[in-house]
């Protein structure tokens, strides 16, 4: 879960420009042309945090236990069965027998014991799956017994930390894997195809590993094509350059699935679009930079009622997200209840409430309090056209009510620069709000819950919001096995970001996609089947199994449409991927409860 373009966003490149890099040589056999605008920031998952390493990740390694395609519940991966014991605090996992790594190599207890110690204590996005085990042991190679001070559902159904071989990854020293590490191609995996080339700023190919016991993919590569810009990517597909994007732009969405041999679809995902504020406390944060007017409540909740979500919605996002209300998206439907406080549009609401607190007009229409102006800067992408559109709605929304919003466009490395800067090893963010979005796991929601707890200071918390009552609750529902009881305490913590407001959830984002029904064959949504997505991104390395190439349209024919010449016309601009890029993990389904 990192900050991005969720949904309706899109997102932009990164690396080097594409366009001078001279094109590949035509393929060979079944090749699955896959284009991004943005390609990943790191293959390292210690530091790593883009949507498409994610991608390049789910494929390349297996999760200990996996979710099953049909319905996202859990089924064997690593890990073939499990026993839990009565009191709910001891998982038993026993190995799949005979694993091996692509390199030929026994996969051990050990690897996922190591795994779950290490990249789940030290992985800058993982460390939220593992707080809760006290214990790990492995009796022999195909056991191993988990320990946890309470009963924790995620470790069967969300232990979202992928298993590393530990013969390769265990022998860097820890800086390293937290610093500059990047993993030597091939990259060692579990999964159905591993990374064996990264030209960083033009292909990212994936090839079968020999050593995967699973159904085999239909595919003999999978090569991901990076282009810059979201346009060159749709430019490209129409083009026939390659065969499938996982991100469609939602302006473009209706017409791209209008054209002939391409489909395009939207499927529910566990993402959003916030507006987020930056609460860092004096004590978090002694050499934060912003503009203390921000961590104003009344100040927030004007802004909240005098912003038009679903005009953001109709303009911004094309009509093809949803009105969010609150941090928890209603794709959670066991656990999702409306918050009492929704923040309907209500202009006349937001300048009685900033009359009443003090906050006058000045000369110039803004208002000022104790020396204080409620004039912001609100930073966007310039690789999301959704995000940019909304923070200039919100913008002329405002202005209304007498607070001012100056719209900052940056790249993603600069915004990111200024939401995990630090002095003298403290957080110091240096910006008043932002545009961005994250995106959930695809069964529990507690990895969005975890965002907004005073632990994820200095970690994934992007608005340095810290309140010990939501922390106290989140703890307690990360341990409530009946869904019920767990959806209660769950909706007294939206209650509570909903008065604090560290974020303003603007929408629901699903997932827009598109391919070319010339090339791919055998596509229907899968994890979960009819309401997933094409890909399965993130989730698991069944979708790209699924997919199987039409007859008599081989690959190679495509080398005659030159990957680049989109990236031409399209006029690649190339940013550096930043940390903070939404890791949506698509999907639907009921919660999981452990077994009885």
């Amino acid at each position: 879960g990192g900050s991005g373009s969720a949904g309706a966003g899109g997102s932009g490149g990164s690396g080097a420009d594409s366009a001078d890099a001279p094109a590949p040589p035509p393929s060979t056999g079944n090749v699955l042309r896959f284009g991004w605008a943005q390609e990943p920031d790191n293959l390292n998952p210690f530091v790593g945090q883009n949507e498409e390493d994610f991608t390049a990740w789910s494929i390349n390694w297996q999760l200990p236990i996996g979710f099953s395609p049909e319905d996202l519940s859990p089924t064997s991966a690593i890990i073939k069965s499990w026993d839990v014991s009565e009191d709910r605090k001891t998982v038993t996992m026993h190995l799949e027998p005979g694993l091996k790594w692509s390199d030929g190599k026994p996969i051990t207890s050990e690897d996922v014991r190591w795994s779950l110690d290490t990249l789940g204590s030290e992985g800058v996005l993982f460390t939220s799956y593992t707080d809760g085990i006290t214990k790990m042991e492995t009796p022999d190679p195909e056991t191993l017994v988990v320990h946890t001070k309470r009963p924790d559902a995620r470790l069967v159904g969300g232990l979202y930390v992928y298993v590393l071989p530990k013969h390769i990854w265990g022998k860097v020293p820890m800086d390293d894997l937290t610093g500059q590490y990047k993993p030597e191609l091939p990259m060692v995996g579990s999964g159905p195809y591993i990374v064996t080339e990264w030209e960083k700023g033009r292909i990212l190919r994936m090839e079968r590993n020999p050593e995967w016991q699973g159904e085999p993919g239909a595919y003999d590569q999978i090569q991901f094509f990076k282009y810059g810009t979201q346009d060159a990517v749709e430019r490209a597909l129409q083009l026939g350059e390659i065969d499938m994007i996982g991100e469609v732009e939602a302006g473009s969405f209706a017409r791209l699935g209008s054209q002939d041999s391409v489909d395009a679809i939207s499927s529910p995902t566990p993402a959003y679009t916030q507006l987020a504020f930056n609460l860092c406390s004096e004590q978090n944060c002694p050499d934060a930079e912003f503009n203390p007017a921000i961590q104003d409540q009344t100040i927030r909740q004007a802004i909240a009622y005098s912003v038009d979500r679903s005009k953001i919605n109709e303009i911004a996002a094309r009509g093809t997200s949803f009105v969010a209300n609150g941090i928890l998206p209603s794709y959670y439907k066991a656990f999702y209840t409306e918050p009492e406080q929704t923040y309907p549009f209500d202009p006349d609401q937001a300048n009685q409430m900033l009359d009443d607190a003090g906050w006058t007009l000045n000369d110039d229409g803004i208002r000022e309090k104790d020396g204080e102006t409620a004039s912001f800067d609100v930073y966007v992408r310039s690789e999301s056209p959704y995000n940019i559109q909304a923070a200039k709605l919100i913008a002329e929304m405002t202005a209304e009510v007498g607070i001012q919003f100056n719209v900052q466009v940056v790249s993603t490395d600069k915004l990111y620069d200024l939401t995990v800067r630090k002095e003298d090893g403290k957080p110091a963010p240096a910006f008043d709000t932002f545009i961005w979005g994250w995106g959930g796991d695809p069964y529990d929601p507690s990895f969005l819950l975890s965002i907004l707890t005073t632990g994820e200071i200095g970690g994934s918390s992007d608005s340095f919001y810290s309140n010990p009552e939501y922390d106290r609750l989140y703890r307690e529902q990360t341990g409530l096995f009946d869904t019920e009881a767990r959806k209660e305490v769950i909706a007294k913590m939206i209650a509570i970001t909903q008065e604090d407001l560290p974020y303003l959830v603007l929408t629901e984002d699903p997932a827009l996609q598109a391919y070319r029904t010339d090339r791919i064959d055998k596509i229907a949504p899968i994890c979960p089947a009819e309401t997933g997505d094409l890909f399965c991104d993130s989730v698991s390395p069944q979708g790209v199994i699924a997919l199987t190439p039409l007859a008599g349209a081989g690959s190679d024919e495509v080398g005659a449409g030159n990957p680049g010449l989109a990236a031409v016309i399209g006029l690649v601009v190339g940013f550096i991927a930043g940390v903070l890029v939404t890791r949506r993990r698509r999907g639907a389904g009921e919660p999981l409860e452990l077994p009885e």
